[in-house]
């Protein structure tokens, strides 16, 4: 137990380090280079602390939001609830982003205890797994969801003793994966698709190598199956009904087949995230996606397991490589450019749910696997494989994170003046990643009193099968019209039914903008209120009804 302790102690002081310029203002700041995907997981927590519900019109009022489609990470905000209850919503994501990849790693270093011998060898590919390129990439993107990568390894080490090890208790093995998998559902939907599909590969890479233990353990495989689908069903039946029928849904795909898909030379080409790189060239996705970088130290470890490992060593490869193949999409990508070749991952297309997860997010299995391998080698490098050590040592050097990690500032100022309404804001809320979601800031600040037309979420209006945040309105056109172009061709007066039909309010602005104030006095008949950092407009005619 010391040694445990000792190996997450070091894990959280790792990331403590890496985060520390959050620290000095956790309530202020927010960890991320991008604020937008941070103000949405700080609602989200806020709003979980507010009101434990999976469906709410406190953003995209009247037609409300499906907390299953949207990154919501309820069980997160349960955990952290009292952090966001004493110090608020802004702490306790600092919080999650910065013990997710903590968990993560001993996740991982527990998940080797049947398969690597060494304890020092499971802590290092631990620590390799929990602050590796893809989770230094997603810190980077607030994805607070992502960089809590806890599925994978717990899935690992459950299908090692049940696949591997001769199963004494199939249905309790297969209750524990269901539990995993139910409370994965109540954390994040996609990483749950992606464990699943992660179980498939290694089940049948399993399989393919050693059928006859395949047949051997069908009979307690059928026990645990069983089990995992029943416990599965009752810790995540309600969650996934939401996600299967539930209200607000999106109604069509929610992002084109190769968004998300990784770009091939990220796997040699690594970027800022790590303390050994050069000018990071063009490459397929946002900052978030680029997470795949492997090296060549990995290339060389995979090679010489193939040739000179174990078995344990030759299925970790194989499954690796399928599913970095499927990380990379359904057509191939090099620095940004389509190559026009398709690729096995046009298969996914084809599931249901797994269909809208991006490719790219498959790489924390590959990631996963390159821990493993790093493990193995460890216990063959005690043996006295001094050459396997080297190309360890070299892997783990150009995994080194960067001191990159940044903030961006949580600004939460309340308006008490909002109490009871319903609110349109100026800016509009949007999915910008600099600032556009900062109007839910001071709602989470103003405790939830007041509810939100627009918002930044996955969902959908009975106008629009798809949204990725409110669709524009003709108040909205009319005041970028003001601000941007200093045009007057838009009509006050439908856009003040069309707030009235949307049961609005009150408009509120957080712009001096002098052409965009006359277009609200205009559009709501009230001369405004002037706050701290912005203006009220009453819509009266709204009130009286």
């Amino acid at each position: 137990m010391p040694a445990r302790l000792l190996t997450v102690a070091s894990y959280l002081a790792v990331s403590l380090f890496l985060q520390r310029r959050v620290l000095g203002d956790p309530t202020g700041r927010a960890v991320g280079r991008v604020s937008g995907d941070a103000t949405g997981f700080t609602w989200w927590l806020a709003h979980t602390a507010h009101e434990f519900s999976l469906v709410t019109d406190l953003q995209n009022y009247p037609t409300g939001v499906n907390a299953l489609w949207n990154t919501s990470v309820p069980l997160l905000g349960l955990l952290l609830a009292p952090v966001t209850l004493t110090a608020g919503a802004t702490a306790a994501f600092n919080v999650g982003m910065i013990l997710g990849p903590v968990v993560s790693g001993a996740a991982t270093a527990w998940a080797l205890g049947g398969i690597v011998r060494s304890r020092i060898a499971r802590a290092v590919a631990g620590g390799l797994y929990a602050f590796s390129p893809f989770v230094l990439a997603h810190w980077q993107a607030a994805h607070l969801n992502l960089v809590w990568a806890v599925l994978p390894p717990v899935l690992l080490g459950l299908a090692h003793r049940l696949l591997v090890r001769e199963p004494t208790r199939p249905w309790l093995l297969g209750a524990l994966t269901g539990l995993a998998l139910g409370l994965q559902a109540w954390l994040y939907t996609q990483t749950l698709a992606v464990g699943v599909l992660g179980l498939v590969v290694l089940a049948a890479v399993l399989a393919a190598r050693l059928p006859r233990r395949a047949r051997q353990r069908l009979p307690a495989l059928v026990r645990a199956g069983l089990a995992c689908v029943g416990t599965f069903l009752l810790v995540a039946g309600y969650p996934l009904s939401l996600v299967l029928a539930g209200p607000a849904r999106p109604q069509t795909p929610i992002r084109s087949p190769d968004y998300g898909s990784a770009d091939l030379a990220n796997t040699l080409t690594p970027t800022w995230v790590t303390a050994l790189h050069g000018a990071t060239p063009t490459m397929q996705g946002n900052l978030g996606e680029q997470g795949g970088y492997l090296g060549l130290a990995v290339l060389v470890l995979a090679a010489v397991a193939l040739v000179r490992g174990g078995t344990a060593a030759r299925i970790t490869v194989v499954t690796g490589a399928i599913l970095w193949v499927l990380a990379l999409g359904p057509r191939l990508y090099l620095h940004g450019r389509a190559l026009g070749v398709d690729l096995p991952g046009q298969v996914l297309l084809h599931v249901p749910l797994v269909a809208e997860v991006e490719p790219a997010r498959l790489q924390v299995l590959v990631t996963l696997a390159v821990a493993v391998l790093v493990g193995l080698a460890l216990d063959r490098v005690r043996a006295g494989a001094g050459v396997v050590g080297l190309v360890v040592v070299a892997l783990v050097v150009t995994w080194l994170p960067a001191d990159a990690q940044r903030t961006t500032p949580a600004p939460a100022r309340a308006v008490p003046e909002a109490a009871g309404q319903v609110v349109e804001t100026w800016p509009r809320i949007t999915g910008d990643w600099y600032g556009g979601a900062d109007p839910l800031r001071a709602q989470i600040a103003s405790g939830f009193a007041y509810r939100l037309v627009g918002g930044y979420f996955i969902g959908s209006d009975p106008e629009h099968p798809l949204l990725i945040e409110s669709a524009w309105n003709p108040y909205q056109q009319g005041a970028a019209a003001r601000e941007l172009w200093g045009s007057t061709a838009t009509d006050p007066g439908a856009a003040a039914a069309d707030l009235r039909a949307r049961g609005v309010t009150m408009v509120l602005v957080t712009s001096d903008d002098a052409a965009v104030l006359d277009w609200t006095r205009r559009v709501t008949g009230s001369s405004g209120t002037r706050l701290d950092g912005g203006w009220a407009f009453a819509l009266p005619a709204t009130l009286q009804r």
